[in-house]
């Protein structure tokens, strides 16, 4: 065999070994691709799996019908940190807070009272102490005053898998974010039971109690 056809037999072999340890060396890099050079939508799904399944634990207090402490996903809002709390009062001030701000581990979310009950309140206590009535008969006059209010006023029993969101915010305890989710509950599936309220998130069996004797099945 002539010297140049053995070079160019030596040089063939040479570049078939490097094309070959090339691909080796991508599927090795392939197989080890990390996270951050994944495209952005799936980094994002990712992302937002790791955020759903993670809870950050908030206290909610003042206007609200179940001041507590509450576990809640580190991704929703402090409307829903409420709801999980039962809702605002009635006397709630919700043009003072910030609903869609986002909830953060240890957060204190403190729901103010309208000014205007503010007022009414230090005036009653004011007149209260003018008459000369101590802590305690000031305590059960409120009491017996709220029981008055409450059988005196007309609570209608609301169909829970018939009723508009609106219909639904007449039951003691709902407000529009509840309603909501009773509406978006009921879709996948009709409540049989009262109790099936329970699979509405935000209402535990506290709340339950309370809406019993508002509430029937259709």
């Amino acid at each position: 065999m002539q010297p140049k056809a053995k070079k160019l037999i030596f040089i063939t072999i040479l570049l078939t070994g490097c094309i070959i340890t090339s691909l080796i060396s991508t599927n090795d890099e392939a197989k080890t691709l990390p996270v951050s050079s994944l495209p952005q939508s799936a980094q994002g799904a990712v992302t937002s799996k790791a955020a759903q399944t993670k809870t950050v634990r908030v206290q909610v207090s003042g206007a609200v019908l179940e001041p507590g402490i509450y576990d809640v996903p580190a991704s929703c809002r402090v409307e829903e940190a409420i709801a999980a709390a039962g809702g605002m009062t009635e006397n709630a001030d919700s043009e003072r807070v910030n609903l869609v701000r986002k909830v953060r581990d240890g957060m204190q979310i403190r729901v103010p009272v309208q000014k205007a009950a503010q007022t009414n309140r230090t005036q009653r206590k004011n007149a209260q102490a003018k008459s000369g009535l101590g802590a305690s008969t000031t305590k059960k006059s409120s009491s017996t005053r709220a029981g008055t209010e409450k059988n005196n006023s007309a609570v209608q029993i609301v169909r829970i898998n018939s009723a508009s969101a609106s219909e639904l915010q007449q039951l003691p305890g709902i407000g529009p974010a509840l309603a909501k989710r009773i509406v978006e509950t009921r879709s996948g599936g009709r409540f049989n039971s009262a109790d099936d309220l329970l699979r509405v998130p935000g209402i535990g069996k506290a709340k339950l109690a309370k809406l019993r004797d508002y509430v029937e099945v259709d």
